[in-house]
């Protein structure tokens, strides 16, 4: 009589199914394992370990005069740009000694810039800009023979905090007139921006005395303009919760002094033009042509 075997009893004796284990040539041939095999393997094929590659360290030249002769931009002696000695490049100079120019001058700017001929000063930088104003093979423009004859002065003055519409009318009542005419007309004008044009005036007369030389008595003011500035913007709160945007103007002026030769030129150069001008007459002195013996209509 045959006697039935548990499955359990033969779980507990012996496995059904044996895993399948590689021969051992086999272990370690597999893809990442020949990788990792010939990282921790010498030139000889004999396995190193991981703290013996840490302790090794680079071998140091045999000789180190070689290193030592070596300076900042020298080229090494395999270098396929230097064939020989004369090619080497020269380290007279010192990058950390200065220059010539800074050792004669010293720490000064304004010194350097006129040993080196460009401060505005200097006779060398002179001569360039005049030589830079030359044009059309030396010949001056009429515009630069007035300018060096003429004076000219240009100001334009802070804004004011008021608008256009206000100030143009004082600009138009300047323009033209003598200086001390102008400041007169500000002094007693009851705009309240008179006030601020005249200090402008003020400004722009002491100015053309002190950097050009001007004779207040011979000066007048060839033009005036206003221009428009950056604006404030405050807030008005209204009725419902409302709020407006208050727009605050700013304006400037400019003004053009010149002296009175420039108008006694523009005087004399009106008078000429009109003498050139022919005399119009009401039947010029030309041949008659077309004549019929009956009318045309």
């Amino acid at each position: 009589m045959k006697v039935p075997i548990r499955l359990s009893s033969l779980s507990r004796s012996q496995p059904l199914l044996k895993p399948f284990l590689p021969p051992a040539h086999l272990q370690t041939r597999t893809l990442f394992g020949l990788f990792r095999r010939k990282n921790l393997e010498d030139s000889k094929g004999v396995p190193v370990s991981v703290a013996e590659l840490l302790e090794k360290q680079p071998a140091l030249p045999s000789s180190t005069s070689q290193a030592t002769k070596l300076k900042r931009g020298d080229l090494s002696s395999s270098s396929i740009f230097q064939k020989d000695d004369s090619t080497s490049i020269p380290h007279d100079e010192d990058p950390g000694v200065p220059s010539p120019l800074l050792q004669q001058a010293g720490s000064n700017r304004i010194a350097i810039l006129k040993q080196s001929g460009l401060y505005p000063t200097s006779p060398s930088f002179m001569a360039k800009y005049r030589i830079r104003q030359i044009k059309r093979r030396g010949r001056l423009t009429p515009t630069l023979k007035r300018m060096q004859s003429e004076k000219e002065h240009l100001c334009q003055s802070h804004n004011f905090k008021t608008s256009l519409k206000k100030l143009g009318p004082l600009a138009r009542q300047i323009a033209g007139k003598p200086l001390e005419h102008a400041l007169i007309q500000m002094r007693y004008s009851p705009k309240k921006a008179a006030k601020e044009v005249l200090k402008h005036l003020v400004q722009a007369k002491n100015e053309a005395i002190f950097t050009k030389g001007f004779d207040p008595e011979q000066t007048y003011i060839s033009q005036a303009w206003v221009g428009r500035g950056t604006p404030d913007r405050e807030p008005l709160p209204r009725a419902r919760g409302r709020i407006n945007i208050l727009v605050r103007p700013y304006t400037s002026i400019s003004v053009i002094l010149k002296e009175n030769k420039t108008l006694e030129r523009l005087a004399r150069e009106k008078e000429e033009k009109r003498l050139r001008q022919k005399v119009w007459v009401p039947l010029a002195n030309r041949p008659i042509y077309g004549q019929h013996q009956y009318y045309q209509w």
